[in-house]
């Protein structure tokens, strides 16, 4: 290995490997550390390098020092553990005399990122003459080795990567090597692996045009394409992931279908198209791409794929497509399939709550949303449509703790105010239900449901000059004439039962209900208790709404249905 400053590392790295090792080569570049000290007493070889900025220089001084027929390169930040241990030390005794072998093994690397990836990377290969890295950095050792005849073999040996464990040094690394990569290029502009290297450094770095410009040389290749298929795969592959953080779903479209065609009943690539697809709200064909993906199985290659996340994002989008192609129960299945693979969990219990809530399963919905909550990943419309799940089966004061949080969360979330209202409406809390419908015209002053309820509150608590304003406002808003005097509450009635019946010839059964209970209110008679009692079946209202209309009625026992003030609506009222 090579190291620089890793005195902290390299005990973890070497000790559990020192039973199966022959010796252990460390090339030193330069540490002000104990790393030399350390490397010693663990029984290392220590050599001095200065470094020159070539990793590949660098590596291939401890390939000169090596004297075994095999050589395991690390990191000091590698970490193998003790089954894959017993796993070398097998390996070990079943190596080719020939020297004729070279092994991918399985890098595990934490990315802040991309999560947990998994690749295969050359890491075992014979000690011959001519087995040399090349690159200055992200050094391979496979075109060296390939000139030479060796064979190349995949093994399930894991070696587990720590270096890239924060995002700050991931971009401090990718700077040096993109320094030292551009350097290069202008020495190596035909180099393809340059070329690959500097659009991975690029798009880590947030610079996905620039990283595409370089792979468009790669996949131009045609002498590549026919010679280096996995790795013109990987590179065009790459290439699309690029269109698509940077939006460019079309190309990335075309990129990928033709990447199916050539390279059948790879998983990845229908997943990719997939995908793309999805985010061009393409659903139909997301669906048949994501199902085809699921034919077949994942495989680990060169190019590092987080496959928890992507099992997720598989079930997960096409769940998304599923409900929005109106089939709930295949969406459901596949969000709760989303589950097993515990990455973004939250993001399936809050579509399968909201997908519950719009069946009208409320307990089901409750039980999704409490998961979220318990969970501390419930968001301010978690916790809404959670208290509104409690209000549609009657527990109260839950739902007003589930409003009251997600307010809490955001002060601005018009549905809790307008669902808190229409709660303490219900609970005949007037003044607090007021309170919440006038903080939401505050924010969207156009809510036409949030004045027919302060309309009804105003009616009972005889505001008459609020109640006139808000009936007003429905009338020009619907182009109803508006410039009416009136006599008395039956014509105030007959105006509230006229607003019904335009949000009625518009299908807009909740709103035509609402004005015609407050005409209800205002005025009761048979005509507008028909209508309501219509529009109240076709909505299918629950027992409590029910009940508030009967309400309506009783509220006229105590009060007196009749007033012979004249009223007056202009264009300034």
């Amino acid at each position: 290995m090579i190291v620089k400053n890793e005195a902290h590392n390299l005990e973890e790295c070497i000790k559990a490997l020192t039973g199966v090792l022959d010796e252990i080569i460390v090339v030193d570049t330069g540490s002000k550390d104990q790393t030399r000290e350390v490397a010693k007493s663990l029984g290392a070889k220590v050599f001095d390098f200065p470094w020159c900025d070539d990793f590949a220089a660098a590596r291939n001084e401890f390939i000169r020092h090596a004297t075994g027929d095999y050589i395991l390169w690390l990191d000091a930040d590698d970490r193998i553990d003790e089954q894959n241990v017993k796993k070398i030390e097998l390996l070990k005794n079943e190596f080719s005399l020939g020297r004729d072998k070279a092994y991918y093994l399985i890098i595990i690397n934490q990315s802040p990122v991309d999560g947990e990836t998994y690749f295969r990377q050359l890491r075992i290969f014979p000690n011959v003459s001519g087995a040399l890295f090349e690159g200055k950095v992200h050094e391979q050792i496979y075109y060296s080795l390939k000139r030479k005849g060796v064979k190349f073999e995949d093994l399930d040996i894991e070696i587990r990567h720590i270096g890239y464990s924060n995002s700050e040094t991931m971009i401090k690394k990718a700077q040096r090597n993109l320094s030292i990569i551009e350097n290069e290029l202008k020495l190596r502009p035909d180099d393809i692996v340059l070329h690959y290297h500097a659009a991975r450094t690029l798009a880590l770095m947030g610079r996905q045009k620039e990283a595409i410009d370089h792979m468009k040389i790669i996949t131009a290749d045609k002498k590549l394409r026919h010679n280096e298929k996995k790795f013109y795969l990987e590179s065009a592959l790459l290439m699309g992931k690029f269109h698509i953080e940077l939006g460019l779903y079309r190309d990335a479209i075309s990129l990928f279908d033709e990447l199916s065609k050539e390279f059948k009943n790879n998983a990845l690539i229908h997943f990719c198209l997939g995908q793309a697809h999805f985010l061009s709200k393409n659903y139909t064909q997301a669906i048949e791409e994501f199902n085809r993906s699921l034919l077949y199985p994942l495989e680990i290659s060169l190019f590092p794929v987080n496959f928890q996340k992507l099992k997720f994002d598989l079930h997960f989008n096409l769940a998304k497509c599923y409900s929005k192609n109106g089939q709930k129960e295949l969406a459901k299945e596949h969000f709760l399939k989303s589950l097993e693979f515990k990455n973004n969990g939250y993001k399936s219990y809050r579509d399968l709550g909201l997908l519950s809530l719009m069946e009208g399963n409320f307990n089901e919905a409750i039980k999704y949303y409490e998961n979220l909550s318990s969970n501390g990943e419930a968001s301010d419309q978690d916790y809404t449509n959670l208290g509104l799940a409690y209000r549609k089966i009657g527990l109260y004061n839950k739902a007003e703790q589930a409003f009251r949080q997600g307010l809490e969360i955001n002060p601005q979330r018009i549905e809790a105010l307008i669902n808190l209202g229409y709660l303490y409406h219900e609970n005949r809390n007037y003044f607090q239900a007021e309170d919440c419908f006038k903080k939401s015209l505050a924010l969207a002053p156009d809510l036409k449901d949030v004045r027919l309820m302060l309309s009804d509150i105003y009616f009972r608590s005889y505001d008459l000059d609020n109640l006139i304003s808000q009936c007003d406002y429905l009338l020009k808003e619907l182009d109803l004439n508006h410039d009416i005097v009136i006599n008395n509450f039956e014509e105030l009635s007959e105006l509230y039962e006229k607003i019904g019946d335009t949000f009625s010839q518009h299908n807009q059964r909740g709103l035509s209900f609402l004005s015609y209970r407050t005409a209800l209110l205002i005025f009761p008679n048979m005509r507008i208790l028909e209508k309501i009692i219509y529009e109240a079946k076709a909505l299918g209202l629950t027992q409590k709404e029910i009940e508030n209309i009967k309400e309506v009625i009783e509220f006229h026992k105590l009060k007196d249905t009749q007033n012979d003030s004249t009223f007056h609506f202009s264009e300034d009222t």
